[in-house]
């Protein structure tokens, strides 16, 4: 019988996931033009940002709460609405406070957004969908993500000398161009009706036949304090990539003495290749299974680290990077179905802010400690210790999953 995926409903969450990421794109490439257009300081930029990200931490849980109570598609639409508010609060703010009290408003709405997003998907599709599902949203986030970056660079110049706006007004109507995104998202996110939880649907959910090993029905769930543990071991896994991902653009400038343009041209490549390759990643996944792709992931990332860390060849380096580079959004949409599906659907939510929360954790961390040894040693010395630690991690992820398929 085919699967009761809801394929009207995940055209809608696709298209609306992307345009809500238009807001989000645009003011991370353009809001330190914009302070900087304002006449204010750098360390203004570091506080903006940190208050964005301090709304986004404080989200997490609460959202999470929403999620289990009032369901994930009420709360999608309450984040998209919190975020929209304060990117056009941010992009009409003069004043290092309402700078402030703005970013830290938009944080809030992504935080939760990033919440609901697994939750609601694992309610609108079951098995090699379900796979394909988690993959797909990721890498349409990454390159919608490339697009939304490429007309944010742009918008500004035409708005200049087509317009004749002035440099700040240009920035704040681009701001506010890519906010139309988000403000365009909240009708599609009312539209998502997800009124069975597939994953509840007897006989169809999971297609025995197949070669997901994606959990069935017919497993009972986690207690919650087992999955609080295998989102410990997650968090664990995510520290190695977090240690490096910080300081890629100044390796390639100081290692190789690269321009700055060239290196975002590495960077914008990056961006299409990764999404590419998680398509296919969610391909492998709804064929062989998301822990045996996991696994293939996980593995690779520690030698790739290793070669990078005695790498002295312009090309090599490149190439290691790119895969380095997708093994983190690769891996993201397999850890969330996999710990949603060993969740109880009433603990979805709280399982999913946990799943956040070690992921800012880890990045917070892991960009601290990844600065203070690249101060104090050398790029070969921090990519071996972030190669070690991810080998071991990932093993012992490995075998944390597997001890819990066992239960």
């Amino acid at each position: 019988m085919p699967e009761p995926t809801k394929w009207l409903a995940l055209a809608r969450y696709f298209g609306a996931n992307v345009l809500f990421g238009a807001g989000i794109f645009f003011h991370a490439f353009l809001y330190n033009f914009y302070l900087d257009a304002l006449g204010l300081s750098e360390a203004v930029m570091g506080a903006a940002q940190a208050a964005l990200t301090a709304g986004s931490v404080l989200a997490l849980l609460p959202a999470g709460r929403m999620v289990d109570r009032i369901g994930a598609r009420r709360t999608l639409f309450v984040s998209a609405i919190v975020n929209a508010a304060g990117l056009i609060v941010s992009a009409l703010a003069a004043r290092p406070g309402t700078v402030y009290a703005a970013s830290l408003l938009a944080g809030l709405g992504v935080g939760a957004w990033r919440v609901c997003l697994a939750p609601l998907l694992m309610q609108l599709t079951v098995g090699r969908v379900r796979s394909r599902a988690f993959s797909w949203n990721v890498g349409l986030l990454v390159g919608s993500g490339g697009i939304w970056i490429a007309l944010a660079g742009a918008a500004p110049a035409w708005l200049t000398d087509v317009i004749g706006l002035s440099q700040l007004g240009a920035i704040r109507v681009a701001l506010l161009v890519g906010v139309a995104g988000t403000v365009l998202s909240i009708p599609l996110y009312l539209l998502i009706r997800p009124d069975v939880d597939v994953t509840q649907a007897s006989g169809e959910a999971i297609d025995r036949g197949s070669h997901s090993d994606s959990a069935a029905p017919s497993v009972p769930p986690l207690p919650l304090r087992h999955v609080v543990v295998l989102v410990g071991f997650v968090a664990l896994w995510m520290t190695g990539p977090a240690l490096v991902a910080p300081f890629f653009n100044i390796f390639f400038a100081r290692r190789f003495a690269m321009p700055i343009e060239q290196v975002g041209l590495i960077f914008a490549v990056a961006h299409g290749v990764t999404a590419l390759v998680i398509f296919w990643s969610g391909e492998l996944a709804a064929r062989f299974g998301p822990h045996r792709v996991l696994g293939m992931w996980t593995l690779l990332f520690g030698p790739v680290l290793l070669g990078l860390a005695g790498g002295q060849v312009l090309a090599l380096a490149v190439a290691l990077y790119l895969v380095q580079g997708i093994v983190p959004p690769a891996t993201n949409p397999l850890i969330d179905q996999i710990l949603l599906e060993r969740a109880a659907p009433d603990r979805r939510g709280t399982v999913s802010s946990l799943r956040n929360v070690a992921t800012e954790g880890s990045a917070i961390w892991g960009a601290a400690v990844g600065g203070v040894m690249l101060n104090a040693s050398s790029f070969p010395v921090l990519f071996a210790t972030a190669g070690g630690l991810g080998m071991m991690a990932a093993v012992s992820l490995i075998l944390a999953l597997r001890r819990s398929r066992a239960r």
